[in-house]
């Protein structure tokens, strides 16, 4: 029996995003941050904003085309929903760049049909009070009212697992330069957890376990905890001795030299890859 075996990591794309208001930001514009439809009177503008987007988020939840496949689907009351929005200068969503995630865990796919219920905003302003595109990101909570047959948006939810897709500083591993872009570590990270799974993945155990002929995947998954050590390993595969060696390996990682980070706080940060074989005899 002849064995390859591929080691590829799935690319999880980022975008570029902001959290709004910060120290920093404000030394740059002159507003920084967007403003909804009758927030303008507001005292924390910005809080406003996160209210309004999460009430209609949580509106267009509730119509039967979503509300019925959610409380078929969760697996708890309590779903998070990660948002990552770009407003164009004029305060106009793009949605070729801007992302409502799907909060069923067993479906990841976007729901890009509740941006045509968010309102048009006033953007973002630089010093010379001209509109800048900015992208916010963030996680609403909603709990599933199963006795009313309704979803109820949480205010201050606070999630305990950040996605890469919205995260503000990407966990960096070993070898990478943490002075590198969100999009950048993501890329070294999955290049380096590739080199890594090489080097001490045992490839004759599925030679030894008899496998057909064929391309077969070990499907991996775990936690960055908020001290950048792996946690929670899981496997699906193909046989359990190869469950076994995988979650082996990926359980020997080295610590992060940073863990994720939302909102200037260390957050656990989840991560998956295949672990590809192709056996040609």
């Amino acid at each position: 029996m002849k064995l390859s075996v591929l080691f590829t990591i799935i690319l999880i794309t980022l975008m570029p995003f902001s959290w709004a208001q910060t120290d920093a930001i404000e030394q740059v514009y002159s507003r920084p941050y967007v403003i909804f439809d009758g927030c303008d009177t507001a005292e924390d503008k910005e809080k406003c904003y996160e209210i309004n987007l999460q009430e209609l988020i949580g509106k267009q939840l509730n119509h039967k085309t979503y509300k019925d496949s959610i409380f078929y689907l969760a697996k708890r009351d309590t779903i998070a929903v990660p948002i990552s929005i770009l407003y164009d200068e004029f305060g106009t969503i793009v949605k070729d760049y801007s992302l409502i995630t799907n909060p069923n865990t067993e479906s990841k796919q976007s729901m890009k049909g509740l941006l045509d219920s968010i309102p048009k905003v006033k953007p973002v302003l630089d010093t010379y009070n001209k509109g800048v595109a900015i992208s916010i990101s963030s996680i609403f909570g909603y709990f599933l009212d199963r006795t009313k047959d309704s979803i109820i948006p949480l205010v201050g939810y606070e999630p305990k697992i950040i996605p890469f897709s919205i995260i503000d500083k990407a966990p960096v591993y070993k070898g990478c330069n943490r002075k590198l872009k969100n999009e950048e570590l993501l890329k070294c990270m999955n290049g380096e957890v590739s080199k890594f799974i090489a080097n001490n993945f045992n490839i004759n155990l599925a030679s030894e376990l008899g496998l057909s002929k064929g391309v077969k995947r070990i499907y991996v998954s775990f936690n960055i905890n908020k001290k950048g050590k792996v946690s929670d390993v899981r496997a699906r595969g193909p046989h359990r001795d190869l469950e076994a060696e995988a979650i082996r390996v990926i359980n020997k990682m080295p610590k992060l030299k940073r863990p994720g980070y939302f909102k200037n706080k260390p957050v656990i940060v989840p991560y998956s890859l295949p672990i590809v074989f192709r056996i040609t005899e």
